[in-house]
């Protein structure tokens, strides 16, 4: 079985290969240029993808030294995780009965809505784990606080009476790679259906009609009420913005030997369960204020279970911080959410169509690099000036795009990591960066022969 992968790859490289071996003038060029156009949009290489990435991800960080804690002020998480399972003498999954007295003291605290993010699939009540004070939890708090779980598809407890006072959500899906959907096969995200209920009796807050994707913003400096919370010494303290700037573009251009950047503490307000068991009538005032009319999201993460999404500002977290993040981009942002550029032809988008455009205005820029220099053997003042001030032209256009698409239009960015890379990589090589060394050189050798005579 050929490979079609392969054959594309080899066409690509071969047709670009053969406009370069011959001096067809303009011809020549048209053809490189159209190698290059499908090149970017067929990315055999993969190329494309690792930049665009790179791209949003690095875009992100520094996003995320700004982001509004509107939204981080109206969500908790409860994490379930190995510490509090070894802490209690707890096995996992837990049993019924036990996450029944957990959720009956969350819900006890009125939050403004409820999403478990555990998948229920299983009717254990022949091992004597019985639903039914699960169930019984949900019905008695359903009137008050809307609960939300996943929905399951051939779960062994859909013909009882377990989901009937909760609202189904969906929370696996394909083909969005790392954007969070508003709905799939007409059943809403939990994300977007906290929202609707964040929404009720709002009349500037709604969700438009078939609402895009969201392209995930990521904060990253911790609430006020984390302090008081969880030990957060392994977390990355406040510094000055610059500071962390600089931390962000070091990691990235000297990986192999700069620690990556990471905040090592998730974004949202994280409630340990041991906090929920608090009997002291202060400790419960600050449950209280914590929980009451506020998103509680329960998750969990266990080792051997791994539920967890990549973030470019944390790496990897439990997966409840996915949904987490995507009320709070809706909750900051409402309806100006950051999203994925608008489609224009198949698969090919508004963000492909200016990278081509911005590709070929540099590879034309390049070829006119070229031509000028192929007029004569040493590169004059004139022609310095000429590399120098397009090229910043140049960079100073590729700004203006990424502005316009990320901070006016609320897309992702474009591909400005390999724009950028390639707009320096040619005005290094051909304005010849490294003539003041080479002159500095000529000079030392020139006084040590004169020492010599």
């Amino acid at each position: 079985m050929i490979d079609m992968d392969i054959i594309i790859k080899a066409l690509v490289l071969y047709f670009i290969a053969f406009a370069e071996s011959r001096h067809w003038g303009k011809l020549g060029l048209w053809i490189r240029s159209v190698a290059l156009v499908f090149l970017i949009l067929l990315d055999p290489f993969k190329i494309t993808t690792a930049t665009d990435n790179a791209s949003a991800d690095i875009l992100n960080r520094v996003n995320a030294l700004y982001y509004s804690s509107k939204g981080q002020d109206e969500i908790v998480v409860v994490l379930i995780n190995d510490d509090y399972l070894n802490n209690n003498g707890l096995s996992w999954p837990l049993s019924y009965v036990q996450q029944a007295g957990l959720f009956k003291r969350i819900l006890s605290y009125e939050p403004k809505g409820l999403f478990v993010d555990l998948l229920y699939t299983h009717d254990r009540s022949a091992r004597g784990d019985s639903p039914e004070p699960l169930a019984n939890i949900f019905n008695r708090y359903s009137s008050r606080v809307p609960i939300y779980l996943p929905r399951v598809n051939n779960s062994a407890l859909s013909g009882s009476n377990f989901f009937s006072s909760t609202d189904p959500v969906i929370v696996q899906w394909d083909g969005y790679d790392s954007y969070y959907p508003s709905q799939i096969d007409s059943l809403s995200t939990p994300a977007f259906a906290l929202y609707s209920q964040y929404c009720n009796g709002d009349s500037q807050c709604s969700i438009p009609e078939a609402p895009p994707p969201i392209a995930l913003q990521w904060g990253m400096e911790l609430s006020s009420a984390q302090y008081s919370l969880t030990n957060n010494a392994s977390c990355m303290s406040e510094q000055y913005t610059l500071t962390i700037m600089s931390q962000i573009l070091l990691s990235e251009v000297f990986w192999k030997f700069v620690p990556e950047w990471r905040q090592r503490c998730a974004y949202s307000t994280t409630l340990p369960p041991d906090y929920l068991s608090a009997t002291k009538s202060e400790d419960k005032k600050i449950l209280k204020d914590l929980l009451k009319d506020k998103f509680v999201m329960v998750g969990a993460l266990i080792q051997g279970a791994r539920d967890e999404v990549y973030s470019p500002v944390h790496g990897k977290v439990a997966g409840v911080y996915f949904h987490a993040m995507a009320l709070d981009n809706l909750i900051t942002y409402k309806e100006q959410y950051f999203r994925p550029a608008p489609t224009v032809l198949g698969s090919i988008d508004l963000a492909d169509i200016t990278d081509c455009l911005l590709f070929l205005l540099v590879f034309m820029w390049r070829e006119k690099v070229a031509e000028r220099q192929s007029e004569s053997k040493t590169i004059g003042a004139s022609d310095k000036r000429f590399i120098a001030v397009s090229a910043i032209i140049l960079v100073v256009l590729l700004l203006a795009v990424v502005i316009v698409f990320s901070y006016l239009l609320n897309f992702e960015p474009i591909n400005w990591v390999a724009q950028l890379t390639l707009i320096l990589s040619i005005f290094a090589v051909k304005i010849r960066l490294f003539t003041p060394l080479k002159t500095s050189i000529t000079y030392l050798k020139g006084l040590t022969k004169e020492k010599i005579v």
